[in-house]
C-alpha cells in the first residue's frame, strides 16, 4: 500500500517556503524609495546616531519602521494620507503624510546645501509630532525622458524640532 504524501507537515512547510511571484508580477516599480546620499547632519539638522541613545525601543528603531512602511507605497499614496489631529481632534487643518513644497521655505532654520540641485521639489515627511525628514523629489515636469526615479524621495535633514518649514 503506497503512503499518501499529500498532507504531510513536511509537503507543506516545503511548498511554502517556495517563492510565489517574480519580478514582472511584483509591485515593485510602484513602491517608493528613500535616498540617503545627499543627507547632511550639519546643524540645524540631527545624524541618526542621536537617536539611539535610549534602550528598548529607540527613536531610531521608530524611524526604520516608519521608513519600511513609507516604501510599501508610492509617494503618491503619502501625499494624500493625512495624519495627525487636525480638524477631527485639534486645532488647525490635517496635514500629509507627505508635503511638497516646491520651493525651499523661506521661514526655515536651514539653508539649502549647495549638493542639492537648484531645480528640484522640496518636502517633507512627518515622522511623528515633531521629527521631520526634509528632503526632496524631482518633478514630473523635468523627466520628459524617463531618465529620472519620481518615485524616491532623498532624505536631506533628519528635523527632529520641525524647524525645516517654521509655521
Amino acid at each position: 500500500m503506497a503512503k499518501n504524501f499529500s498532507k504531510t507537515e513536511k509537503k507543506n512547510s516545503f511548498l511554502s517556503s517556495i517563492p510565489q511571484d517574480c519580478l514582472k508580477d511584483s509591485d515593485i516599480t510602484k513602491r517608493s524609495k528613500l535616498n540617503f546620499s545627499y543627507f547632511d547632519s550639519n546643524p540645524p539638522s540631527q545624524d541618526f546616531i542621536d537617536l539611539n541613545t535610549i534602550t528598548g525601543n529607540s527613536k531610531l528603531v521608530k524611524i526604520i519602521n516608519k521608513f519600511k512602511e513609507f516604501t510599501r507605497e508610492p509617494l503618491k499614496h503619502w501625499e494624500n494620507q493625512k495624519i495627525g489631529k487636525g480638524k477631527r481632534g485639534g486645532k488647525g487643518k490635517r496635514q500629509n503624510c507627505l508635503e511638497i513644497y516646491k520651493d525651499f521655505p523661506k521661514k526655515s532654520a536651514f539653508k539649502h546645501p549647495p549638493h542639492v540641485p537648484e531645480d528640484v521639489w522640496w518636502g517633507r515627511f512627518r515622522i511623528d509630532n515633531d521629527t521631520r525628514l526634509a528632503g526632496f523629489v524631482v518633478p514630473d515636469t523635468l523627466n520628459q525622458n524617463n531618465e529620472f526615479d519620481c518615485n524616491t524621495f532623498y532624505v536631506v535633514f533628519l528635523d527632529e524640532n520641525h524647524e525645516f518649514y517654521i509655521t
